[in-house]
């Protein structure tokens, strides 16, 4: 608890600080986004499943521009770093840097280097509630370090962008975190991507037409000490907004399949399918999620959620979960309150 305070007033020191420093004519910008979770799990077929775990998430996207085309970026994110095996509240978290790079804009591409998350999929972001991401987040790729590559352009009356990068994990001290200490990834660690060098890639396209937004990607993950194989990976994914009177209805799906996931002999697949709609001042949405790795039971995922705007930027949530992972079935009810500033 300790720790969490200290790491927590460190966080209070710096959102106030670049909350003071940003205006109009300032080359810093800053943006946070704040989180207060409670899942409570009230019926488990694990022995032990039944726990209630609090806990909080910040997130710090602070940028510096040199130019109006140079600048340099970072993600800072304070979140729980262990799982809980019992009841939890507001423990065991940790500060560390997700991202921290370089870009120019040079108007045709945009170039970054240092340390960043390559594109590939979109479902572990922006798939509705508090639990929608939940299986889409196994596929995200996060803190690499290398070069990546971004071509806007302008097709079918719409707006694409066209990003490709080269990476491997990051293994200098940022891969540590301040509080609850997560530990620096080593080489021996293995895991794909935990390569000598930039040996990895993704080459992934999204864009737009009208109201239907897509992605396309594919990734291949050099494989690391004690992995099986390469990963190879392909993701798709739609969303579509349905204007139906005074209800706008928002759908979306999204389909990603892996060839030796996470350096394994298995082959994976992911599903996830969303709806979103407005009612009144309350944001309804549910989720059904599959995920199928080969040698391993298939686990299925239900959740719907309600949303409401309490005051400008501050927005709260209740949701309910369904699991069906690892043949254990889990009922959760969870609560939200988020802040964005």
């Amino acid at each position: 608890m300790k720790t969490l305070s200290a790491t927590l007033a460190a966080c209070t020191a710096l959102c106030a600080t670049a909350t003071h420093a940003q205006n109009a004519t300032s080359p810093f910008s800053a943006e946070f986004s704040l989180e207060l979770q409670s899942d409570f799990t009230v019926d488990s077929s694990a022995p032990g499943g039944e726990t209630n775990n609090t806990f909080a998430t910040i997130e710090g996207a602070l940028s510096f521009a040199f130019t109006s085309q140079t600048s340099i970026n970072s993600t800072l994110v304070l979140e729980q770093i262990t799982a809980p095996t019992s009841d939890s509240f507001l423990e065991d978290h940790g500060l560390y840097a997700e991202e921290l790079y370089f870009a120019h804009d040079f108007g045709a591409a945009q170039v970054v280097l240092g340390k960043f998350n390559p594109a590939f999929g979109t479902a572990w972001d922006v798939a509705p509630g508090i639990y929608g991401v939940d299986f889409a987040e196994d596929y995200e790729i996060t803190e690499k370090i290398g070069a990546n590559f971004v071509i806007p352009f302008a097709a079918g009356n719409g707006e694409h962008e066209l990003s490709l990068s080269l990476f491997t994990a990051d293994r200098s001290v940022l891969s540590e975190s301040l509080g609850e200490n997560r530990g620096r990834t080593n080489r021996s660690d293995g895991g794909v991507s935990n390569t000598n060098g930039a040996e990895s890639f993704t080459i992934a396209l999204s864009g737009s037409f009208g109201a239907t937004g897509y992605n396309l990607a594919v990734q291949s993950q050099e494989r690391g000490i004690g992995d099986t194989d390469d990963q190879t990976g392909i993701v798709g994914g739609i969303t579509h907004e349905v204007a139906n009177g005074a209800l706008p209805v928002t759908l979306l799906a999204e389909l990603a399949y892996f060839d030796h996931f996470d350096g394994t002999a298995d082959s994976a697949t992911f599903a996830t399918l969303g709806i979103e709609a407005p009612v009144g001042p309350v944001t309804l949405s549910a989720v059904y999620a599959l995920r199928d790795v080969d040698t391993l039971p298939q686990d299925h995922l239900a959740t719907v959620s309600g949303e409401i705007e309490v005051v400008d930027g501050l927005t709260a949530a209740l949701a309910y979960r369904y699991g069906d992972e690892g043949g254990d079935e889990t009922h959760t009810i969870g609560a939200l309150l988020a802040y964005a500033f």
